[in-house]
């Protein structure tokens, strides 16, 4: 039985590797299906015990075929070469294996763990980092252990199975010091490698433009956008006013439109930091996760960003980018003044009168519902506020009923009157370009639920949202025509139970303390450790003279120490020989001093050696040593702890006699 279980060890390392493949969200289904089938088919045959060894030629053959299969696909070499790896692991499992193909399935299991180790930084991969040592120190083990337990006699003993998550968090110490004190090395290696990687089509996300026509229902992405981490003594549970102007993160201007497609386009002005932002001002630090378009969103009245030098401030649409492309997260230091106006632009050329006033013939039906919902009210603010609310009446939902019509703005306007905010912020920037008014439409992100576990905002996917800015008098207002409470896929603080906002915390953690440690994360460590030290050191000598709280912790623990030692013998586990019997433990402890157990001895034989020290007690040795071989065996003597208890006390009190050699005095 035990043979057979530890067969079992040489499965385990490869179905971690997959774990770890399906935890990083980079593969497709199929691509998983590919790589769990053959581990799925290869444990089935080991339940059943069956005898492929026949069938090898033609196992590999299929091999062979999946290989060039998936390699005429045009996946890549890498996405190819990680599939067969798979095959070939639950091909080398459903066959005979011998000790050199088990260590040929721990060397596969290993590099597939460093396919998935590259395209992933995430706090959950060092669980399944942890998990996968833990496997493979046991498929080593196992390995190691069954050539020299055939060369014992008698039955073969089990492995320490029970030390290996002993060996392992000591490896995880020892790793984790290094990390700290050795130099950081930024390798920078992203999931771009995988050419074979899942696309995000139809999920929630900021995008460069907007297409009304030919999608369908939008799926929820929790994947996180950008933290924004208030300053030390910022509370803005307390202090609400301290949110006001990051309600509405600005991303991308969209101000040409062709169809039901809104574009960026080159005559929108690039965004101008204000040098001076006031004394009102307010700063946070944002953490901008890797995104393929690499746009910061910022609040408005935004006056500074640092470091500048990361920073591409003239891309499309008035957008800010990053100037080269980031492969992990970055944080940037934002001001802003939330007192200052929006986006001034007290001039418009012509050109620019004429793009954002175009319409197209497609276009009517918007026409028609701005006369229809504000008549009789002139190119001003109150029309924008009376179309605005005119939209919240309608209804938001994600399934996109209006995406497959032939014309969405008009089926969205007088059919189904429900969408997401894309439809609604381009329905209204429609309808106010219908009444001669400026208008565009703008993407970015609505302020996501606060973790007070973490200290920060948490701006997810699912935040992503269009509004609208309209021009008049010389600058840009905001209108967000979309009903209150359906920001993005609708997230609010009350959908983030506590667990999700515990385990978000532990992954910003995560990426601040571990994957973002850097040179002088690691100086200013040791900076403090040394003025701790030394103000320790300083203060020694008075607190040794008034003892405080921690001295008094720390002589507790002392102390408490010292008696854990000194009752070792009771709590630690017993050696392997008679105190293995627990009712022989109280003669144990009695004879300790000068009749212990040699190692390797019985019950019995320890036994027969007390009664050569005390002849007198033989009888009563011999009729405990018979009592205790049959509690062992299974005849259930229950006078065998009676007998111990008898012979402990009447050991009490006896010493060793001293040997002419030991008394003899020097001359």
């Amino acid at each position: 039985m035990a043979v057979r279980w530890s067969r079992w060890s040489d499965h385990l390392p490869l179905w971690v590797s997959l774990g770890i493949a399906l935890s990083a969200g980079i593969y497709e289904p199929g691509e998983l299906l590919l790589m769990g089938l053959p581990l799925a088919v290869a444990a089935v045959v080991e339940v059943f015990r069956w005898d492929l060894g026949r069938h090898q030629r033609w196992l590999e053959i299929l091999a062979l075929l999946i290989f060039l299969g998936d390699l005429s696909r045009g996946q890549g070499v890498f996405t190819v070469a990680i599939h067969t790896l798979y095959v070939l692991g639950g091909v080398r499992l459903m066959l005979p294996r011998e000790l050199a193909h088990r260590r040929q399935l721990l060397l596969m299991s290993f590099l597939l763990f460093l396919t998935a180790a590259v395209g992933t930084a995430d706090i959950l991969f060092l669980v399944w980092t942890l998990a996968w040592a833990c496997a493979a120190t046991q498929a080593l083990l196992q390995q190691s252990w069954e050539p020299s337990a055939a060369l014992r006699r008698g039955a073969s003993p089990s492995p320490p199975h029970a030390h290996v998550p002993l060996w392992v968090g000591a490896a995880l110490l020892l790793g984790t010091g290094f990390f700290v004190i050795l130099p950081r090395l930024n390798l920078g290696l992203r999931p771009g490698l995988l050419a074979g990687a899942s696309r995000a089509f139809g999920q929630a996300g900021l995008g460069e433009r907007l297409d009304l026509a030919g999608g369908g229902p939008i799926e929820p992405n929790p994947e996180v956008a950008v933290r924004i981490e208030p300053p030390a003594g910022v509370d803005p549970v307390a202090q609400p006013e301290w949110t006001h102007g990051l309600e509405l993160l600005r991303g991308i201007t969209l101000e040409a439109v062709q169809g039901f497609r809104w574009e960026p386009h080159d005559l929108t002005p690039p965004v101008s930091l204000r040098a001076n932002a006031g004394q009102e001002a307010r700063r946070a630090e944002f953490l901008f996760s890797p995104s393929p378009h690499g746009i910061l969103t910022l609040p408005a009245g935004v006056s500074q960003l640092d470091p500048p030098e990361l920073l591409l401030p003239a891309g499309p649409g008035g957008s800010i980018r990053w100037r080269y492309a980031r492969l992990r997260t970055v944080p940037v230091t934002v001001a802003w003044n939330p007192a200052l106006p929006g986006q001034r632009e007290p001039r418009l050329t012509p050109h620019r009168q004429e793009l954002l006033t175009h319409l197209d013939p497609a276009h009517e039906a918007a026409r028609r519902a701005s006369f229809r919902y504000a008549p009789g009210i002139l190119p001003t603010p109150q029309l924008a506020r009376t179309l605005e609310a005119a939209l919240q009446r309608f209804a938001y939902t994600l399934d996109n009923p209006s995406g497959q019509a032939a014309n969405p703005i008009e089926d969205f306007l007088e059919r189904t009157q429900a969408g997401h905010c894309e439809y609604f912020a381009s329905a209204m920037a429609l309808m106010l370009r219908a009444r001669g008014i400026p208008a565009r439409v703008v993407n970015g992100y609505r302020l996501g639920p606060w973790i007070p576990e973490g200290g920060y905002f948490r701006v997810s996917q699912n935040e992503a949202h269009s509004w609208v800015e309209y021009w008049h008098e010389g600058r840009w207002w905001t209108a967000d025509p979309t009903p209150r409470g359906a920001a993005g896929l609708g997230a609010g603080p009350r959908q983030l139970g506590a667990l999700s906002r515990w385990l978000d915390a532990a992954r910003y953690r995560w990426e601040r303390y571990v994957v973002r440690f850097s040179d002088q994360d690691q100086q200013s460590g040791l900076a403090w450790m040394q003025g701790q030290l030394q103000g320790w050191l300083q203060g020694w000598e008075w607190r040794w003279r008034t003892p405080s709280p921690s001295q008094g912790w720390a002589l507790g623990l002392a102390a408490a120490a010292w008696i854990l030692w000194r009752t070792r013998g009771l709590w630690r586990r017993p050696p392997p020989g008679p105190g293995r019997v627990r009712a022989l433990r109280p003669l144990l402890a009695r004879t300790r001093a000068y009749a212990a157990p040699k190692p390797g001895a019985t019950a019995r034989t320890w036994l027969l050696a007390l009664g050569a020290l005390r002849p007198e007690r033989r009888a009563e040795l011999l009729r405990l040593a018979d009592a205790v071989d049959a509690e062992a065996y299974g005849a259930g003597n229950p006078s065998a702890a009676a007998l111990a208890r008898a012979e402990a006390e009447a050991w009490r009190g006896w010493k060793a006699p001293i040997s002419p050699r030991t008394s003899r005095k020097p001359s």
